[in-house]
């Protein structure tokens, strides 16, 4: 591997650079991530920043919001190499005390990752962040049995409406901006992900016409109660990036998303709707709509010896599949929150923390404790235990939580000062983190703070990983 050291200066994506980075992007991508609509839009929320590296465009970002760094790739010419631009990127990294993250990788770029790298990544696709593919003459007919439902919502607003559909134009971006507001407020919607979408909205208005996109507005006598806009992800692929609807008007959405789809130009012949972001309501609707496909998305994280230990004591102790521990991994796997111990260079002993958000405010999940056999009753995993709830007090956390494997170890975790307070716990996400049977998740607490008063369940844990607190 090319070892000689490179200067990468990122710099902030603005309007003047589309020509330069759309030089890469026409090699194709079928995700939402590679769009420049995207990329320019939603920079101050992921921390999106570019650069050219050896005939190589890389995004650097904060993944999904959260405090890793991780980097997008894509090469001038096809026959490059990641053998060129890991090693580079594995030193940007370092400087970031992280390990490399490779993000928004499509299934051909992981399959060549692999080819190219062998055994030195875990790679993982969260079923949150794929994006829906749906065939546009669907979306535009609404034939079919399968499609009755959306047809009976869009004649029922036919019936019930005087109503009008017109190329979204910028007379009409001040009441889009309305309509926003309106169903912000409907959605009771105050987070700082919201937030970052109404600056990605006001973005992507003030820069309509540059951006290259193409929307709708659905008015009903005059007043918009509804608006959509995307922009071409290829020749034939166009992807919608919003979508928003005064949801008192019955039917507004599936009025504007077949409307859409049915002005559209015809060279379109599928629409990528994004991701469902793991959100119950979002994912129903989009399957609803039948989509022919999802995309997904591989994140692709490097290994290096420790890590490569872990997994073996990971798969010994507890006789995981590789595609389960490279998922947590890739997911939850911080330098800080992983706790390690070595006898003749080589982890034998480990534990995890995964920082969460319970009904008791900052909780730390200790997590995948375990052993060796043959460097079993040592001490080693007491001491790492006590490592992490020394550091998960020092960092605010008020409270540390684990599920214990069985009966038998509740002894020892009582020792190192856990309470068996035997409470049922329920953790949001696609990877189980829990025993694997919902009826004997039931937690341990070491209290680190005072005062703290303990629910009846823990019903809405959710991992955060934001910040290490």
């Amino acid at each position: 591997m090319n070892s000689d050291p490179v200067e990468i200066t990122f710099r902030p994506i603005t309007i003047a650079d589309k020509s330069l980075i759309q030089q890469y992007l026409r090699s194709g991508r079928t995700t939402c991530d590679w769009a420049f609509a995207t990329l320019f839009c939603w920079q101050h929320a992921f921390g999106y920043q570019w650069a050219e590296v050896k005939g190589w465009l890389v995004i650097r970002c904060r993944i999904n919001g959260e405090r890793r760094v991780g980097f997008m790739v894509m090469p001038r010419d096809a026959s490059q190499s990641y053998v060129e631009i890991v090693p580079i990127l594995s030193r940007e990294a370092e400087r970031q005390r992280q390990p490399l993250l490779l993000v928004s990788l499509e299934e051909n770029e992981r399959r060549r990752l692999l080819q190219e790298c062998p055994d030195c990544f875990v790679l993982d696709s969260n079923r949150d962040f794929q994006d829906y593919v749906y065939d546009r003459e669907e979306l535009a007919t609404l034939r079919g049995r399968k499609f009755a439902p959306k047809r009976n919502h869009v004649n029922k607003f036919t019936r019930l409406y005087q109503y009008t559909y017109e190329p979204l134009q910028r007379k009409d971006f001040a009441e889009c901006l309305r309509l926003e507001n309106v169903w912000r407020d409907q959605h009771n919607s105050q987070t700082d992900g919201l937030t970052a979408e109404q600056q990605a909205i006001r973005l992507a208005l003030d820069n309509y016409e540059a951006l290259n996109l193409t929307g709708g507005v659905l008015r009903v006598e005059g007043d918009i109660v509804a608006f959509t806009y995307g922009s071409p992800l290829g020749p034939s692929l166009f992807c919608t990036h919003i979508e928003k609807a005064d949801v008192s008007y019955d039917g507004a959405y599936p009025m504007i998303n077949y409307l859409f789809a049915r002005h559209l130009p015809e060279q379109y012949t599928h629409i990528n709707r994004e991701e469902d972001m793991g959100l119950p309501g979002l994912r129903k609707s989009k399957l609803s709509y039948m989509p022919v496909c999802l995309s997904p998305k591989y994140v692709a994280l490097q290994m290096n010896d420790d890590m490569r230990d872990v997994k073996k004591v990971w798969k010994e102790c507890f006789g995981d599949e590789d595609t389960f521990v490279n998922s947590f991994m890739a997911r939850y796997y911080f330098p800080d929150c992983s706790y390690v111990h070595k006898e003749d260079g080589h982890v034998v002993s480990m534990a995890f923390m995964v920082p969460c958000m319970s009904e008791l405010g900052p909780t730390a999940y200790l997590y995948a404790i375990a052993t060796l056999p043959q460097y079993r009753s040592r001490g080693f995993a007491g001491r790492l235990v006590q490592d992490a709830l020394s550091a998960a007090k020092q960092r605010g956390f008020t409270v540390a939580m684990l599920i214990p494997e069985g009966s038998d170890l509740k002894v020892f975790y009582t020792c190192l000062g856990f309470q068996d307070v035997d409470i049922p716990v329920t953790i949001t996400g696609d990877l189980d983190l829990g025993t694997g049977d919902e009826s004997a998740d039931r937690a341990m607490l070491a209290p680190l703070a005072e005062g703290l008063q303990l629910p009846e369940s823990l019903s809405g844990l959710k991992i955060e990983l934001k910040s290490s607190l």
